[in-house]
């Protein structure tokens, strides 16, 4: 049975998980009273053992071993959705094939020596133009902007900025939750690649949450490579399923 989620302590049953992190960060950031953004909650015998969020058509699932993936399949056909995202054994166990995919990396090497030059703020215009110009689709400065200020409030998201004359590299928590963190967002200057900056912004980012497990998605397969070297290790694969218009 999946219900309609009213409280943010119906979610207190969700592990560990990128998506996790992002189904509670949304919580967090704007409640349940909006019509834009809605949580469900699955149970079996009484217990909780999945989550859906879907924020303007786009769903993220998280589940436990025990959940009723025939009943979540049908339960997120009939609510509707534009995207669909989850790991890739639960994309596969709902039915539906991935639309594109890459590794998940989970931050494994805490550091004992603090990140020189990180800064923890930056004009969020230069943030929005160097992601566009890494190629990240940002659509417009207002939506992407109101979206980021009101987690950077709430405390569910976080930037760190490396900048000489301007922005050189920046990266995001893009969804703080209860227990872990998705990272994401790290770009660099064209001009500044190959000094360690996106390094050093994910890594002072990772190591400011010692009590949260840290995840990453990769955004293709070639930068698992670049991760490792950085303190993440592989688990498992994040996928999306999109509707064909």
């Amino acid at each position: 049975m999946l219900r309609l989620c009213e409280n943010i302590a119906e979610l207190d049953f969700l592990p560990p998980d990128p998506y996790a992190a992002r189904i509670s960060a949304l919580a967090q950031t704007y409640g349940f009273s909006q019509s834009f953004v809605l949580f469900w909650v699955q149970y079996a015998d009484d217990a909780p053992v999945a989550a859906v969020c879907r924020l303007d058509g786009c769903m993220s699932i998280c589940c436990l071993e025990n959940a009723d993936y025939e009943e979540l399949s049908e339960f997120v056909k009939a609510v509707g959705f534009s995207a669909l995202s989850c790991r890739e054994e639960t994309l596969r166990r709902l039915g539906f094939e991935a639309s594109k995919a890459s590794y998940i990396v989970k931050y494994n090497a805490v550091s004992e020596k603090e990140e020189n030059g990180v800064l923890w703020d930056y004009d969020k215009k230069a943030v929005y133009e160097l992601l566009c110009d890494c190629g990240f689709d940002m659509g417009g400065y207002g939506s992407f902007v109101a979206d980021y200020c009101s987690k950077l409030n709430k405390g569910t998201a976080k930037l760190a900025a490396v900048a000489h004359e301007r922005l050189d590299a920046c990266a995001s928590a893009l969804f703080i939750g209860e227990r872990s963190v998705l990272l994401g967002a790290v770009a660099t200057r064209e001009s500044a690649r190959g000094k360690g900056y996106a390094s050093r912004a994910v890594r002072a980012l990772a190591d400011s949450f010692k009590d949260k497990t840290v995840y990453l998605f990769c955004r293709n397969d070639s930068l698992l490579g670049f991760y490792e070297k950085i303190g993440f290790e592989s688990d498992g694969r994040w996928t999306e399923y999109q509707l064909r218009s």
